[in-house]
Parts: C-alpha cells; structure tokens; sequence
C-alpha cells in the first residue's frame, strides 16, 4: 500500500463517523496518519480537519498541543523557558541564541527542517535558570554561548551540515 493509500483510508474512516470529531478521535487519526507519513504536513492536516469537521486551525493547535505529533520530520525538540524568572534571566537572550544558529521559520522548524524550536512560559525550575529542554534532557542555568554550543554539537555528532 503506498502512503497516499494508506493517507485516504485513514481520512475515508474518520470521515464516516459523527462530525465533528471528539478531540480524542482527532488525535487518534493525527496519530495514524504520522505513523504513516513520520510527521503531519500542512496539506495532511487540512484534509484531516475537512474529515473531522473542524477548522485547520483546530488541527493545527492539537498537533503544537500534543508534543508527541510533528508537524514537520524533524529529529530534534528544543525548548526554551520563557518564564518569569528565566526570561528576563537570560533565557529572552538564550532564545535569540538559538534562532541565530537555527533560523526557524514562523512554525519554529529550522531552516535545515532538523530541529523544532520552541518557548514555554514556565519549566517549573525557576531556581536553576535559564533552563533549555532538548529532546527531554534540561540543562540548566545556560549561559551566554552555551546554547549554541550544545546546539553545534548535536549537529557534528549527527552530521548534520550548518
């Protein structure tokens, strides 16, 4: 079966059953359709809200909502805590940091689509900011430089080209 089979019956199922869909069952469909494609593109994500009978933009906010759906086939999630105390801490300055290095475009995926950026209002560990998350791991109390470091070295171990 190829992905655009396995993409139309996927919506063909959803589609058939009462409009519009819970939020459970839209995720539910995200989630298959991502198991077919490894991600869930802009055109995927509006024909699953024609199936659903909800707007894109309903779609579009479950897949930022769930951390497990991806808009995009990036490797790599990066966030950055925005909160009271690490903002204005330094963590406004570690976010300019990593936009410099990755340069994401408006949805936060960067321009080599390897890496989702992303800001928090709050990690819930003020004491230890400012706090980068990135695919799980936190590092705590970033300094000037360092974000961009780790950054960097994610990518010379991965190959990935700058």
């Amino acid at each position: 079966m190829t992905e655009e089979q396995g993409i139309g019956d996927i919506l063909n199922e959803y589609g058939k059953r009462e409009r519009p869909l819970p939020q459970e069952e839209l995720v539910a469909m995200l989630r298959e359709l991502q198991e077919v494609l490894g991600c869930i593109p802009q055109g995927v994500r509006e024909k699953a809200a024609e199936a659903g009978g909800v707007k894109t933009t309903t779609v579009d906010a479950i897949v930022r909502l769930y951390p497990s759906l991806k808009q995009a086939p990036y490797r790599h999630r990066i966030t950055v805590c925005q909160g009271r105390s690490c903002g204005p801490g330094g963590g406004n300055a570690l976010r300019q940091e990593v936009e410099q290095v990755l340069r994401p475009d408006r949805d936060g995926i960067s321009a080599d689509g390897q890496f989702l950026v992303r800001s928090v209002a709050c990690m819930k560990k003020c004491g230890t900011g400012p706090n980068l998350e990135i695919d799980g791991e936190v590092f705590s109390a970033v300094r000037p430089g360092d974000g961009e470091r780790i950054i960097r070295e994610i990518m010379k171990k991965e190959g990935i080209q700058q």
